[in-house]
């Protein structure tokens, strides 16, 4: 059981461009030095004047460049640094002698990858997961992130690392994680859940440099459980996935809603929904990806399990 240590302090603290209130206490636990303040908040010690610098390796590899290093506790990502303006590629570690953990998210096969889907890019991949699996951290670091996301993530977990890396775990059914908190790899950060814009149970996971998508499966073999390499090389053609998807605007940032808010929306994107039959489509496969079953495809189109399936026609699914 944790020892809480109570230590008798009075003093103010400022944060960097705000004023903080003036703290009346300080609690021990554990690493971590937590400050209450007479107002009723408290923060955690080291995120007092923090400006999302993790180490010199981070702070050194920008150097030269226009990418600008921020924290931000309520806003998942934006897009103001456009990696592919890199003229030189950035060389860092995803592990060290100081920060060696590294973990596997959760065990489980990817039923999604980092590619177009539809219209849109999938900025992540998708892992298979029950509802209530534990979601580990993948690598040290701290949490930057950690609530009720209205943009689609549902229950989100961002997590930066300590070479500048941020990972990200969306469709969460709990966190057990506060926003500027210490974690480490291995530790578990939530459990996996269907919540957001998600059409059935699994973990939504992304890793970004300075906000841009990575393809996951650059950096992690997920089939063997472990890293591809310990050395990774930032270039800007790992970012080409922007002229694929036309996108030559700043994304917007993600929208705070009310969980009630989100929640009505999904219910009504999910009243009626549609595939567009592609070459080697079953309505077996169909029922799978949908988390539906063939007597319900049937039902609601009208067709028996038998009916042959033709390129471009519409199925509905829910």
């Amino acid at each position: 059981m944790s020892r809480l240590i109570f230590a008798f302090v009075f003093f103010p603290f400022l944060c960097v461009g705000q004023s903080l209130p003036k703290s009346a206490d300080t609690v021990f636990l554990g690493a971590d030095t937590i400050v209450l303040f007479e107002d009723k908040t408290w923060e955690y010690m080291h995120a007092l004047n923090f400006n999302g610098v993790m180490c010199d390796e981070m702070r050194n590899s920008i150097e030269g460049t226009n990418l600008v290093v921020d924290w931000q506790n309520d806003v998942t990502f934006n897009y103001d640094n456009d990696m592919r303006a890199l003229t030189d590629s950035i060389w860092i570690c995803s592990i060290d002698s100081l920060h060696s953990g590294f973990a596997i998210p959760c065990p489980a096969p990817i039923t999604s990858e980092f590619k177009m889907r539809g219209k849109k890019f999938h900025y992540g991949i998708d892992l298979d997961l029950k509802t209530g699996d534990t979601v580990l951290c993948a690598f040290d670091g701290i949490v930057r992130y950690s609530k009720y996301n209205g943009a689609g993530f549902g229950y989100l977990t961002v997590v930066r690392h300590y070479n500048g890396l941020e990972t990200y775990y969306a469709h969460l059914s709990k966190l057990f994680t506060k926003p500027n908190q210490r974690i480490n790899a291995g530790e578990a950060i939530g459990l996996g859940g269907n919540t957001g814009r998600s059409y059935g149970d699994h973990l939504h996971f992304e890793i970004r440099y300075f906000h841009n998508p990575i393809d996951p499966e650059h950096i992690i073999d997920f089939e063997k459980g472990e890293l591809r390499d310990e050395n990774l090389i930032i270039h800007k053609k790992l970012f080409d996935y922007r002229k694929i998807d036309g996108s030559k605007r700043k994304f917007a940032q993600a929208k705070n809603k009310t969980p009630e808010q989100i929640a009505e929306e999904i219910k009504q994107s999910k009243e009626r929904k549609y595939h567009t039959v592609k070459r080697g489509d079953s309505l077996y496969a169909m029922a799978l990806k949908y988390d539906t079953s063939v007597n319900k495809i049937c039902s609601l189109n009208g067709i028996s399990d038998t009916k042959i399936l033709n390129i471009g026609e519409k199925l509905r699914i829910r």
